[in-house]
């Protein structure tokens, strides 16, 4: 029960413009008849998207799980594989890995940033490469809009030669080192969630 003078601080309020142009595209996707399976408007809205993360194409799906489990599919992740995946994160990711039946490896997060611990990957990674045993790929986490260390991921999935998913879904307009969250993996996942 809420205290009478507590007041609630949502994670991520909507916001909808003063102008109304939700409800405007809302109004002209039902006029249009285009209201499933696609149509031009959710086209246009995989060219804007694109163009303003700074990416070559993007692919709207019905969620951010569909899109991690799509992009596991896409890279060639198949049942057996191992796939490592940020501890702290929301349930999907670790789902997504298990839909294509591949095992998730859980590396632990940094105290910064609450993202992936570069140093904990490395000496993962490097066990795992003298046992000739390395994980698929990596799914990294920006988790509540801040940036997981890609300088360092990013060189160390490299040099043992392990592709990233950015799950970027709690991370839409954050930026690492001015570059855009969701575009420094093999495949960046984004979500219009609350969070």
């Amino acid at each position: 029960m809420m205290r009478q003078n507590s007041r609630r601080i949502y994670l991520s309020p909507p916001h909808m413009s003063e102008e109304g142009y939700e409800i405007k595209f809302v109004m002209e996707g039902f006029e249009s008849g285009w209201i499933a399976p696609l149509g031009p408007m959710v086209d246009a809205f995989e060219e804007e998207f694109a163009s303003w993360v700074g990416i070559p194409y993007a692919v709207a799906l019905s969620s951010g799980t569909a899109a991690l489990h799509l992009s596991l599919i896409a890279s060639g992740v198949e049942p057996g594989d191992e796939v490592i995946c940020s501890s702290f994160t929301f349930a999907a990711t670790a789902n997504a890995i298990t839909y294509v039946g591949a095992r998730p490896i859980f590396i632990d997060s940094e105290a910064q940033t609450w993202n992936m611990d570069p140093n904990l990957l490395e000496d993962f990674l490097k066990k795992r490469s003298q046992r000739g045993s390395v994980p698929k790929m990596a799914i990294v986490v920006d988790a509540l809009g801040q940036s997981a260390d890609y300088h360092a991921l990013v060189a160390i999935c490299h040099k043992y030669g392990v592709d990233i998913v950015e799950d970027a879904a709690e991370a839409l307009g954050a930026r690492y080192r001015g570059e855009k969250c969701g575009t420094f993996g093999k495949i960046g996942v984004f979500s219009f969630n609350g969070n």
